[in-house]
């Protein structure tokens, strides 16, 4: 039973499913930005420095062919070179073992944009052109099985200190052990995930670094808990000679109540996390949509306070994105009775069963882009897409349009 519930959103792509898009109207394509693509040539990145493509490789079987999970994008602005949008995300191909939970994860790859609208995928140098795959180097390592992409910043911290810094990722795997209370024929190796942390000069090539626990990762399921899963880190406000200080948070699926809840965890440096008590966001009343439980979410800065987007799951188990508030970043009020984003109502849409995983890009205009994971009735694939919100109010969203006329401006990450 919990496990159903772990993977209510996970699917893996038939090849009729990827047929799906091509006869979808623009109707039903509304906000659709990226779909798996099995095939194909992509640029190749180089060894060091800015992720500049070029050349090009030719492959039946990218790391991202059946389907596509949770996204992170981030935008850099330079006035002499013009805005550089980047995007990791999780995926997984045709090719990948059938035994690993069917989780919309497995490797985690990079795409590029000048625009955060039409994105090019890159070849990266590990199996299937992903940048960041299972550890295959320590078998007793916590993502051995599969990796997802959770948050990614570039930074310098107390402990590794860069001059130009790094790019840290915040990642999520799955290890060789099988889960326990799985139904009957379901694939469970790698349902036990624990929270990593992994370093690169460029944004494409990845070192992991070791986390205090035995099995590498930097925060494990607690008593209680499946898994941990879905981090973001969110730097704190500091002053003077105060110690910098970090949240980090993720969602786990708690076992006595079968749902999920979002948990954080504290740091001064980025590597070593201290778990706070408790939950910070939790399942709500019977018969509200979150009443399943929350998960995936994206905590922006909005003014004075913070604002978390998150993903609700209702007791017949649809998908949607709701809100929450808070000064502080511990204690969370939720804004309104019901969701903020919804599958859409467009008969045959892409995303017109479940929407999930957002992630929020505040632009400099005081409106914000809302990237998320949709799935349709036909096929099982999941895909990536955008909406944007109705100028300041970030509780209004309409999904981009291929007609829309792309606007200048945004907020550098």
């Amino acid at each position: 039973r919990l496990m159903a519930r772990a993977c209510a959103l996970s699917f893996i792509a038939t090849a009729a499913a990827l047929n799906v898009q091509s006869r979808l109207t623009t109707a039903q394509r509304a906000g659709l930005l990226l779909s798996p693509q099995p095939a194909g040539v992509r640029k190749v990145l180089p060894g060091a420095g800015a992720p500049v493509p070029r050349g090009g490789v030719e492959s039946d079987d990218w790391w991202d062919g059946a389907t596509l999970g949770s996204c992170v994008v981030r935008r850099f602005t330079d006035e002499m070179a013009g805005d550089r949008w980047m995007l990791w995300y999780s995926g997984r191909s045709a090719s990948f073992d059938s035994d690993v939970v069917p989780l919309a994860t497995g490797a985690v790859g990079l795409a590029q944009s000048t625009d955060g609208v039409v994105w090019e995928r890159l070849a990266g140098d590990e199996a299937g052109g992903a940048c960041l795959v299972p550890n295959e180097d320590e078998w007793w390592g916590f993502d051995t099985s599969h990796v997802g992409v959770g948050d990614v910043h570039v930074m310098s911290s107390r402990v590794i200190q860069n001059g130009l810094g790094l790019y840290w990722m915040f990642y999520f795997g799955g290890d060789g052990e099988e889960l326990a209370n799985a139904p009957a024929g379901a694939p469970t190796r790698g349902g036990r995930m624990s929270i990593g942390v992994a370093l690169s000069n460029d944004g494409v090539h990845w070192g992991r670094v070791e986390g205090e626990h035995p099995s590498g990762a930097a925060l494990e399921p607690a008593e209680g808990e499946s898994f941990v899963g879905w981090p973001q880190a969110l730097r704190l406000p500091s002053s003077g000679d105060q110690e910098e200080s970090w949240l980090l948070y993720y969602h786990a699926l708690d076992e006595a109540s079968g749902r999920f809840a979002i948990g954080s965890a504290v740091s001064s440096d980025c590597v070593k996390w201290t778990r706070r008590d408790g939950y910070c966001l939790t399942a709500g009343p019977e018969g509200s949509f979150d009443a399943g439980g929350v998960s995936a979410r994206c905590v922006v800065r909005k003014g004075a306070e913070l604002l978390m987007f998150y993903e609700a799951v209702d007791a017949a188990r649809s998908h949607t994105i709701g809100l929450a508030r808070s000064a502080d970043g511990l204690i969370w009020e939720r804004i309104g009775a019901g969701p903020v984003f919804s599958p859409s109502a467009e008969p045959g849409a892409w995303d017109g069963v479940a929407v999930a995983r957002p992630w929020v890009v505040p632009m400099d205009d005081g409106s914000a882009r809302l990237y998320y994971v949709g799935r349709g009735a036909e096929g099982a694939v999941q895909r990536i897409g955008m909406a944007r919100s109705e100028g300041n109010d970030w509780t209004r969203w309409t999904r981009w349009a291929e007609e829309e006329e792309e606007e200048p401006g945004g907020e550098s990450a």
